[in-house]
């Protein structure tokens, strides 16, 4: 089993329709891939937040932003990356649920953009296409070279006609 396999497993999910199951594999490689950039002595816990930090302009907007710091994201005075650890993460490996207080906004095209709506609240609704965006910053990230090779042009955004899994099926 490797990344690469967990990421073509979870797309396959996401082109059935799973979006749950998605989100676990997603999960599962985007903790794999956190291990290797921040590995031992690091928390795992601190590992993964500090990944999801790193890659917080993909999730959000499906590339990396050039030459401005990432965003600090806070659902009231929660930061988003604990959100995605605490509530989505460990919740789906050991309660096999998301947790009460995350729910997922179903996405949609509007003039060949990808919407959905974020939400602060209870519960805090994230949009359920981040898992793309995750998937995408797990194949791009520099320790997965060896499975995925080169990424590519960085300053593409996905659209729904550029082949990421965002189209409905």
């Amino acid at each position: 089993m490797s990344i690469k396999e967990r990421v073509e497993d979870a797309e396959a999910l996401w082109r059935q329709g799973r979006k749950e199951g998605a989100w676990v594999l997603a999960l599962i490689a985007a903790a794999a891939t956190s291990r290797k950039r921040y590995p031992k002595p690091t928390h795992d816990n601190e590992a993964f937040k500090s990944f999801i930090r790193d890659v917080l302009p993909t999730l959000m907007y499906g590339k990396p932003l050039q030459g401005t710091p990432n965003p600090r994201i806070l659902f009231g005075q929660i930061p988003v990356e604990d959100i995605i650890y605490e509530h989505l993460r460990c919740n789906l490996i050991h309660e096999a649920a998301p947790s009460p207080q995350v729910a997922f906004s179903e996405s949609k095209i509007v003039d060949g953009k990808v919407q959905a709506t974020l939400v602060v609240g209870s519960p805090n609704v994230i949009p359920d296409f981040w898992v793309i965006h995750l998937l995408k910053s797990v194949r791009e990230a520099p320790e997965n070279v060896a499975e995925f090779g080169q990424p590519p042009n960085l300053g593409v955004q996905p659209t729904p006609a550029s082949g990421h899994g965002l189209r409905k099926h």
